[in-house]
């Protein structure tokens, strides 16, 4: 285990309707906005697969999107023979230079979070689309679809903003854990020297 807190986006099962608004967002999110050709178009246009970084699953009873958790110990990092995987600002992520489509890491992931994708498959994609549509800024072709938490976005995962439903939320797992104490140690009949023991002071 690192000593490095990660950041990911938690679903309420409760809350989330199965709308599959967060994997359209995701899509455009990341394919439309490498798309420089003139091809682009709507989601309801494309013939082109949606492929977001996150899954909505439905059942009978429950739907949720499924989507990296940023593991601390994260078993498709550790799995990645070629190295392709790394954490970056605690968000763990792929390098395409480096990725060779070998899969290891889908199998690793403990949620099936990761997508890996054929070459037929980006040819259909690029072929809609354009050749930019699934290429880093270096040129390298993305095999491996996962939650990278919109690094490359100011304004935050696209996946939480769109949600209807308020199902989405991104969560830092640091400040979480520090505020149940704190709410914990409050609720408790106990005096002002504790409350400052959890914040981080000694007694």
């Amino acid at each position: 285990m690192t000593n490095e807190q990660s950041l990911f986006v938690q679903a309420d099962s409760e809350k989330c309707s199965g709308c599959r608004a967060c994997e359209l967002a995701c899509f455009a999110q990341h394919a439309y906005a490498g798309a420089k050709s003139n091809k682009a178009k709507t989601v309801g246009m494309t013939t082109a697969p949606v492929l977001p970084n996150l899954f909505v699953i439905k059942t009978k009873d429950v739907s949720m999107p499924v989507q990296c958790h940023h593991c601390e110990d994260a078993p498709c990092l550790k799995a990645c023979l070629p190295g392709a995987i790394r954490r970056v600002n605690n968000v763990v992520c792929v390098d395409a230079r480096r990725c060779i489509g070998c899969r290891n890491c889908a199998l690793a992931c403990p949620f099936g979070a990761i997508e890996v994708i054929s070459a037929s498959l980006v040819e259909t994609i690029t072929a809609e689309f354009g050749k930019e549509t699934l290429q880093t800024s270096d040129g390298a072709v993305k095999f491996v679809h996962k939650c990278d938490l919109c690094l490359e976005s100011s304004s935050g995962p696209a996946c939480v903003n769109v949600c209807p439903n308020k199902a989405l939320r991104i969560v830092n797992t640091a400040v979480e854990i520090a505020q149940k104490r704190i709410n914990a140690l409050e609720a408790a009949p106990q005096n002002e020297n504790f409350k400052e023991c959890l914040k981080g002071g000694s007694l």
